[in-house]
């Protein structure tokens, strides 16, 4: 894929995230050319991307839809999620332990930019920042292979809650702030069940909507 078609990927797939575009919209490559000031192909290859993860449906004569949120496969996707986070956040208080502090300085650094978003009022940054801070884990984390499952996972539940359910920033945010002081505790055990009571905090705010 080249990198005009990367970027109109990204932006789409932000834009479908973010409610620009909610379930059922139809996609033209005229719309998405205008919009994103790209050329046919590129629009071509970044539809079939998304429709490869699932947030687009591409049938023949039929032109391109965005998807319907997998709201059924919610459970499934929490509980690899759970799993996923545990380890990562258990292995960012590891490295915090070998005495890599520069961990904990760049999630503080997430963590305050959240809460200056939540003040501003601006839920659109604080999605994404949230969407960082879990991703900054998984990175720190040194597990390539449990970054990328997160993130597909992360995206397809994100994608849920943006069409669902009202965001509970301060909640999330302060949640966030605990992670990272398990983190720099060094205590692998803290904090993974600081991550997995996040995790399951949000979970049954789905559950409740």
């Amino acid at each position: 894929m080249g990198a005009s078609a990367e970027r109109v990927t990204e932006q789409l797939r932000r834009d479908v995230l973010g409610g620009s575009f909610p379930p059922g919209t139809r996609l033209t490559e005229t719309l998405l050319v205008e919009r994103y000031g790209t050329s046919r192909v590129p629009v071509r290859e970044a539809l079939r991307a998304l429709a490869g993860e699932g947030f687009v449906d591409l049938r023949p004569n039929a032109g391109a839809r965005v998807a319907q949120v997998p709201v059924d496969d919610l459970a499934d996707l929490y509980a690899v999620r759970r799993v996923v986070e545990e380890i990562t956040a258990s292995r960012c208080a590891r490295r915090v332990a070998a005495g890599e502090s520069a961990v904990v300085e760049e999630l503080t650094g997430i963590v305050e930019a959240g809460f200056a978003a939540l003040e501003s009022g601006d839920p659109v940054l604080g999605a994404e920042l949230n969407s960082r801070f879990h991703g900054a884990i998984a990175r720190l984390s040194g597990s390539r292979s449990m970054g990328m499952v997160l993130r597909r996972v992360s995206e397809q539940i994100q994608w849920a809650y943006a069409t669902t359910v009202p965001q509970q920033g301060l909640r999330a945010w302060t949640e966030h702030r605990r992670i990272v002081a398990a983190i720099a505790s060094g205590d692998e055990q803290r904090a993974g069940r600081a991550m997995v009571r996040h995790v399951e905090t949000s979970r049954r705010g789905f559950t409740r909507r």
